[in-house]
């Protein structure tokens, strides 16, 4: 395969590029380089003040689970996004450990089979009970909470939207000076605001499964629901089995929605089929790929079992190889 277009990977100080699990660990770009059919330019974020792009070029970088690094990331990448190829896309680093925007493109993109609403205020809620609440910032299992009830919703609000007292005080005395109308306004306007996203409650659930795609190679991870309770995602309860055929069917559909050459993917299967819980383009944890003995390769329409090289750098590397190839891009 022969690139006649520049091509860049955009790395962070130290060289950092993605997760190699443990964070004390780094991805080896030297690795990956060598490992690739064509000869990228490596280049920091300073490189970019001075490089002139095309709109051929290919700038593939990463994101970081730092919100602040994040925040950066997706403020220096802005304008560029329309100087050049962005891989992953702008819209998956804006979704990047924000699960309300990947509530947002779900809906846009009809894809997951998960009926899903992106909340800013708790009184707007929609979706009807049993259903799943969780903080729309950050990944993982945390900030996740099963809500049966009003009661249910009344802890979350108690706890995510509730004022301080300074504010409650200068709340109080603008009762007392404002008219009805002028303090609702003033009312709604200090209202405490949280970032939620309210999810369809998938009933009798024993497991899930995380599944990383990189190119038409996938990985997966079988996580049983821990013991009294809902959430299979942080159980530790691991199994490395040999995925229903149905998982990995709606892995490659969400995959090829998505359209990056890597994702990590957490797939929960119900009578109603499979459902798209969350996902990440960019900066996941590898773990899946390093431990699964077996990896599902997709060979036009079927699924050839092989054994697990876990080599994390060679599947960064062969990913960018199929995906590139595949677009015709050279």
């Amino acid at each position: 395969m022969i690139f006649k277009k520049n091509f860049y990977l955009l790395v962070l100080p130290e060289n950092l590029f993605g997760s190699a699990g443990q964070s004390w660990k780094n991805l080896s770009i030297k690795k990956i380089v060598e490992y690739l059919d064509f000869s990228p330019k490596v280049i920091t974020f300073e490189d970019l003040d001075t490089l002139s792009l095309n709109k051929d070029d290919i700038l593939v970088y990463t994101s970081s689970e730092n919100p602040e690094v994040r925040q950066f990331i997706k403020n220096r990448l802005y304008y560029i996004k329309d100087k050049c190829k962005l891989i992953p896309s702008y819209e998956l680093l804006m979704a990047h450990e924000d699960k309300g925007f990947q509530e947002v493109m779900k809906q846009e993109k009809s894809f997951g089979n998960l009926k899903g609403n992106y909340i800013f205020d708790i009184d707007n809620h929609k979706i009807s009970y049993p259903k799943v609440l969780k903080t729309a910032q950050g990944a993982g299992s945390s900030g996740v909470f099963l809500v049966k009830n009003n009661n249910d919703v009344k802890k979350i609000k108690s706890k995510f939207f509730n004022q301080d007292i300074k504010r409650k005080l200068i709340k109080l005395q603008r009762k007392i000076k404002l008219n009805e109308q002028e303090y609702q306004i003033y009312s709604y306007k200090y209202k405490k605001f949280n970032l939620f996203v309210e999810q369809d409650f998938i009933q009798a659930l024993e497991c899930d499964y995380k599944v990383l795609v990189f190119g038409n190679r996938y990985y997966v991870l079988k996580r049983n629901v821990r013991k009294n309770d809902f959430r299979a995602s942080g159980s530790g309860n691991f199994e490395f089995i040999e995925p229903p055929i149905d998982v990995l069917e709606f892995a490659k559909e969400v995959a090829h929605t998505l359209n990056n050459p890597y994702l990590s993917l957490d797939i929960a299967q119900s009578a109603k089929g499979c459902h798209l819980i969350e996902f990440q383009a960019t900066n996941f944890g590898p773990y899946t790929l390093l431990n699964v003995p077996f990896r599902f390769v997709d060979s036009n329409g079927t699924w050839n079992k092989e054994e697990n090289c876990k080599d994390l750098e060679s599947n960064y590397a062969y990913s960018l190889n199929f995906f590139l190839g595949k677009k015709n891009v050279s």
